[in-house]
């Protein structure tokens, strides 16, 4: 038997068991432990335990207090052709990015390469301080992302967004013809009681408001602007689905959650597609506006072409 084992080389997670999470079974300790890691997803996963790393370990296992283990993370993103963002400006405090949609913020389980920060890392001159995203936007949403280039603007940026003071807009087309022009949706939100998906939201007990008007309608679909006055997770999506009017193309609260749980593991078929109306959802984050040295700066990005047609049938 050997010794402890250092963490190989290659991608991967490298985690300690903390007191709290001991006896709990291995693959619900990744799911946990690992941001949008299905139990299912977990349990096809390569484990070694570094204190015993001739020892094999079984999903069904248990894990104890002080374990380290190292998970080998997949990059079957490796070779997916994906848009860079584009920049929209750029200063000495602040890189602000047009995000394509299909792009994370941060890697996942399933993303590593085709995320943000990793294009941050592979196009920062050496020597110069990374940037980082001061705020998220979901995988599929496109639209304008802020970046701070240093520590200090990085830790001002983050503290206005949590402290509410950024203005954002974005503008999404919607399943049918909302019969108001205008509303203000005051409904708080957390996690969904009655869903398989860990990350979905629903009613709960976290404010949340949006300001809703629509910009445009259609045969069918309409196209909305989203005024978020809070920052809960998927709040415009989840406030304009209670609504009953889904973002088209909106896999976890459009027609079926299922469709998000097929999408995780294969590629939709034609006529999953079909039923959601767009590979991707319609939501686009076109403006922030943050104060910044004492002026308000507005950054803006246009919207994609590959959304025009949409609403206008």
């Amino acid at each position: 038997m050997t010794g402890p084992a250092e963490p190989p080389a290659g991608a991967g997670w490298l985690l300690e068991v903390d007191p709290a999470s001991a006896g709990l079974r291995l693959d619900l300790f990744l799911s946990l432990r690992i941001h949008r890691l299905s139990r299912a997803r977990a349990a096809r996963l390569r484990v070694v335990d570094l204190d015993e790393p001739d020892r094999s370990l079984r999903k069904s296992q248990t894990v104890r207090a002080g374990q380290r283990l190292w998970v080998e993370r997949p990059l079957p993103d490796g070779d997916a052709e994906t848009s860079a963002p584009v920049v929209l400006h750029a200063d000495a405090d602040l890189l602000v990015l047009a995000k394509p949609p299909d792009l994370a913020v941060h890697p996942t389980a399933s993303r590593f390469v085709r995320t943000v920060t990793h294009w941050l890392a592979t196009t920062t001159p050496e020597g110069t301080p990374r940037p980082e995203p001061a705020h998220r936007l979901d995988v599929e949403t496109s639209g304008v992302l802020v970046c701070g280039r240093h520590a200090l603007a990085i830790r001002a940026l983050k503290q206005l967004f949590a402290d509410q003071h950024v203005q954002k807009r974005y503008l999404a087309v919607v399943e049918g013809r909302p019969a108001w022009d205008e509303t203000l949706v005051d409904q708080p939100l957390g996690p969904a009681t009655d869903s398989a998906v860990r990350i979905k939201m629903g009613p709960g007990d976290l404010p949340a408001v949006t300001a809703l008007k629509v910009v445009a309608r259609g045969g069918r679909r309409s196209m909305v602007e989203a005024r978020p006055v809070s920052g809960r997770q998927h709040q415009i999506r989840v406030h304009l689905a209670l609504l009953g009017h889904p973002i088209v193309g909106d896999k976890l609260y459009g027609p079926d959650e299922g469709l998000f749980l097929a999408h995780l593991d294969r590629p939709l078929d034609d006529a999953e597609l079909g039923r959601l109306g767009h590979p991707r959802h319609a939501l686009h984050a076109a403006e922030v506006a943050l104060p910044w040295r004492g002026e308000v700066r507005r950054f803006q990005a246009a919207w994609p072409a590959e959304l025009d047609a949409l609403w206008q049938d």
